[in-house]
């Protein structure tokens, strides 16, 4: 019980370091936008005179950061809620079995509960983790009532792409195809 929590402890602290990281790199993008924007001015117009007709093909790279920033910093939020949620769950499931006041079968259907709530975990994880591995890095699964809700870091998926998604859901959750939900976080471009 007690690996559990120092367990759930140290993923939340792990997400809270994540997302102070991720705002820092978002204030230092903010902070240092201007001067890039001056640099990447600069450049254009020195090419404009030297070439004589030059397209702005430059990128201001701090907006890049920005944006990835922002992605990694709502995926982080989500997975800290989630793991919240699931630890309180688990808290209050684990008071109810701990009760000796509460009728045996109310207990064993809170370590029921309880079980079918760590294999929801894992099942969970191990699909993030293979849809990493697969390059759909930030990639939220979560699973509610035999329904698998998966987000993906990507702006158009193609055919394949959803296979992969689908395939890995289904291997990893033990769903059916028409329970799974692929929603593409939306960014700025």
């Amino acid at each position: 019980m007690k690996k559990i929590f120092k367990k759930n402890q140290m993923i939340i602290t792990t997400l809270a370091v994540i997302i102070a990281v991720a705002g820092y790199v978002n204030y230092s993008g903010k902070y240092n936008k201007s001067s890039s924007k001056t640099k990447t001015k600069t450049v254009a117009n020195t090419a404009k005179e030297t070439a004589g007709q030059v397209k702005d093909d430059i990128t201001d790279v701090g907006e890049a950061v920005l944006t990835n920033a922002q992605v990694s910093n709502y995926v982080a939020k989500a997975k800290l809620e989630r793991e919240q949620t699931h630890s309180k769950a688990k808290d209050t499931l684990e008071e109810v079995i701990k009760d000796k006041t509460v009728k045996d079968s109310v207990k064993q259907d809170a370590i029921d509960k309880l079980s079918s709530l760590s294999e929801q975990m894992e099942m969970e994880t191990a699909a993030e983790n293979l849809l990493g591995a697969k390059g759909f890095l930030n990639s939220i699964v979560t699973i509610t009532n035999q329904k698998v809700d998966v987000l993906v870091n990507k702006k158009d998926l193609s055919k394949v792409e959803r296979s992969q998604i689908e395939d890995i859901v289904i291997r990893k959750t033990g769903c059916k195809l028409d329970d799974i939900v692929i929603t593409s976080i939306k960014t700025q471009d």
